[in-house]
């Protein structure tokens, strides 16, 4: 795949006790770049595959926001906290009735998360990020003020329990389990909702991000070692670039839009969506939200198309761009 130069995704493997917004500033330190942002944010706590992307992949961030996402989260069952993760307070914890033997039966655990698998309801956590009136929640939180949290409809495609252990200093025993999720489901939520309906209390303990719409956990680079080429190569930024796009970690533009329709295009077309401007590529009876055009498997423009007529949302691609002005050979169509 073709790739420019000055834009592109570069996949992390986020740590935890780092913010979403701190992974961003490494990366523009690392690229010289102030055009540099993430798509779906990662709780501080949590670990996993956090897409950052920059110059003109910037533009690509709404179209991310929608990619389903798949979670590793370590429910620890017992207590819930303030923050439904190992960060809080405790605020609740098991009664001392409580039949902890059944949590050892994995049928039982399996047909109760699958209780919370379709639609839900989720009430955003107190500790969010989301604002209310323009103010973050978790600043509401910290003032020790009271506020109306808003609520979501997500969708749980799947939960899959990967084992069930007893880790030291817990009485009961946390489930390890593998949820595939819509975009926005919080699953610091769902862990405290599994706990409440067990009836035992439970938070996570641990969160790591195992896929990100196409982008899997075995594509990420730590930052740590992004640095450590950063340092050998003099902290040259044009350097360190131009090796990261050699070694494959920055992925094209193009892969963004895994799933999309894709049409390839001829120069002329090209030069007219890098322009913005309307071409017809299709039969009168199509009609697509959106579509993605591409010229030398370079991506061009994101374009909805109404009777065959192709109207550019977002361009991606400069008409100045060296391979368009080279007139290379067009791709199959």
């Amino acid at each position: 795949m073709t790739m420019l130069r000055d834009q592109g995704i570069i996949l992390i493997n986020k740590d935890s006790e780092i913010s979403s917004a701190a992974v961003v500033a490494q990366v523009r330190r690392l690229l010289g770049m102030k055009r540099v942002g993430h798509c779906g944010t990662l709780d501080p706590f949590a670990t996993g595959v956090l897409p950052v992307v920059f110059g003109r992949a910037t533009a690509a961030v709404p179209y991310m926001s929608e990619y389903d996402k798949e979670y590793r989260c370590r429910i620890q069952l017992g207590s819930s906290t303030d923050t439904m993760d190992r960060e809080g307070e405790i605020i609740k914890q098991a009664p001392e009735n409580f039949d902890a033997s059944k949590l050892e039966d994995p049928s039982y655990v399996e047909q109760l998360l699958n209780s919370f698998l379709g639609e839900i309801k989720q009430q955003a956590p107190l500790y969010s990020a989301v604002k209310v009136a323009g103010k973050p929640l978790y600043k509401y939180a910290r003032q020790g003020k009271e506020v109306e949290r808003p609520w979501r409809t997500v969708t749980v495609h799947s939960i899959k329990l990967l084992g069930i252990y007893h880790r030291e200093g817990f009485e009961l025993p946390c489930l390890d389990v593998l949820f595939s999720t819509s975009k926005g489901t919080y699953i610091r939520s769902l862990a405290d909702s599994i706990g409440s309906k067990i009836g035992c209390y439970a938070h996570a303990a641990e969160l790591e991000r195992t896929a990100c719409g196409p982008f899997t956990l075995d594509q990420t680079v730590k930052t740590a070692d992004l640095f450590d080429c950063f340092e050998g190569l003099g902290r040259d930024s044009k350097a360190f670039l131009s090796a990261s796009i050699d070694e494959g970690i920055v992925k094209a533009t193009l892969t963004a839009f895994a799933g999309f329709p894709t049409q390839a295009v001829e120069l002329s077309d090209a030069i007219k969506l890098t322009h913005g401007q309307e071409i017809k590529v299709f039969p009168d009876d199509i009609t697509l939200d959106t579509v993605t055009f591409t010229y030398n498997n370079v991506l061009l423009a994101v374009a909805g198309v109404n009777r065959g007529l192709a109207k550019v949302k977002r361009v991606f691609t400069d008409s100045s761009a060296e391979f368009l002005r080279e007139g290379s050979i067009d791709e199959d169509i």
